[in-house]
């Protein structure tokens, strides 16, 4: 289970455990109280219980496979460049996390930028952190652990982006 499948699924268990404390409780809809029009000049008013709140729009979560999470940028984001920060945690072999990066409309295979960063290593995940400059324009950036049998990316995680 992903670490965001598993905060969700904590942040529902206790939701739907706040509500059942107070259906418990038998507290009634909150109603404002109404005024007789004789007694004021004021026309009477009620207000409706409040309808179920729509939520709020979450922002992206970390990209996340296996122990590599991508922290910045996030997906959807948009970033102020030319210099974006490329950071989150991992472990890799050695301790080398390659990333490339190309156009959003592109291939992983013709980066426009390549390289690689320190992070965890023997499977002890450490931090990492690194930059890159971009031109205006959508982007997508890919972070992994090369394959010490043949290069191939492991837990290889990536983001899209808008440089503004």
């Amino acid at each position: 289970m992903s670490r965001s499948t598993a905060r969700s699924a904590l942040v529902l268990a206790l939701l739907a455990g706040s509500l059942a404390a107070c259906a418990d409780e038998g507290t009634p809809a909150a109603t404002a109280p109404t005024t007789s029009a004789a007694a004021s000049s004021a026309p009477a008013t009620t207000t409706r219980a409040p309808e179920e709140a729509t939520p709020e729009p979450t922002a992206a979560e970390p990209a996340t496979n296996g122990t590599t999470v991508l922290t910045s940028p996030l997906d959807g984001a948009v970033v102020t460049g030319p210099t974006v920060t490329i950071a989150g945690e991992a472990t890799a072999f050695e301790g080398n996390l390659s990333w490339v990066v190309y156009p959003a409309d592109g291939s992983f295979e013709e980066p426009a930028q390549q390289g690689s960063t320190m992070t965890g290593a023997n499977g002890e995940v450490g931090p990492f952190e690194t930059t890159v400059d971009l031109e205006t324009g959508s982007w997508t950036i890919a972070v992994f652990e090369a394959s010490a049998m043949d290069g191939e990316p492991l837990n290889l995680v990536s983001a899209t982006i808008d440089v503004k």
